[in-house]
């Protein structure tokens, strides 16, 4: 007797080997794979040249801004990666029909993006935690506030997931809204750090926000799980009308 458990084991293994499938023979998508480790080198390497070229030309430390440029290059780059590339196979999933094939199974379409969330949290998760303990620049003792924080961005890796594939019909625009996207996201919540009073708040309304500036509080050993916290309700928040719009789009 075949039960709905099963079924659903199944159907999620399908997924998984239909991602794997669909990322090795799309050149986009491996370059976005592999784009983090091109970046953590790039961190690795030219940090500390950067570093010792300010500290003899212009008498400028770089080193109290190293949390900064972990979370510009490493920590939001992996949300638009991860969410970008997620959303690109579910494009791919829509114009092959494989949501409306869902309709008539026993796996209903909240399973399909049960799996498709919990991989995009798991890779993020890991992108963070490999890239920043692997830059060389990392504080001592911050690998383990890493991975509840690399979680955090996986959920808002989510959100941008949602977010495209809720407005996108196509691969093409999809896209065209991860480099729309690419400042809202990577870029924009970098300036609370120069902001030291109550009005960084106001870029909450980002949702990697809240990861970043968790990070930047664990880097200065102070109380950082309220906006772990934060980040957690906003972000979910954000994704539930989003996945129902998509729901109400692909019905």
């Amino acid at each position: 007797m075949v039960t709905s458990a099963t079924v659903k084991s199944k159907a999620l293994v399908a997924f998984g080997r239909n991602d794997i499938r669909g990322t090795y023979r799309d050149p986009l998508l491996v370059m976005i794979v592999f784009a983090p480790v091109i970046w953590t080198t790039g961190v690795v390497v030219l940090t500390p040249r950067f570093t010792e070229m300010l500290a003899n030309r212009y008498d400028f430390d770089l080193v109290p801004y190293y949390p900064l440029v972990l979370t510009a290059f490493l920590l939001l780059t992996s949300i638009i990666i991860v969410g970008g590339l997620a959303s690109f196979l579910v494009l791919d999933e829509v114009d092959a029909d494989t949501l409306t094939a869902l309709r008539v199974t026993p796996v209903p379409l909240s399973t399909f993006f049960a799996y498709r969330s919990a991989t995009v949290m798991a890779v993020t998760t890991v992108y963070v935690v490999a890239t920043m303990s692997f830059s060389g620049i990392l504080a001592p003792g911050l690998v383990p506030s890493l991975v509840p924080i690399g979680l955090l961005a996986g959920l808002s890796a989510v959100v941008t997931l949602l977010l495209i594939v809720a407005v996108a019909s196509n691969k093409i625009q999809g896209l065209a809204m991860v480099r729309g996207l690419g400042m809202l996201i990577a870029g924009l919540p970098c300036l609370p750090w120069f902001i030291h009073s109550g009005w960084n708040l106001a870029f909450g309304v980002l949702p990697p926000y809240w990861a970043a500036t968790a990070f930047w509080v664990a880097s200065e050993h102070g109380t950082w799980w309220p906006y772990l916290l934060g980040g957690v309700v906003y972000n979910l928040a954000i994704a539930w009308p989003l996945f129902r719009r998509f729901v109400a789009k692909n019905t």
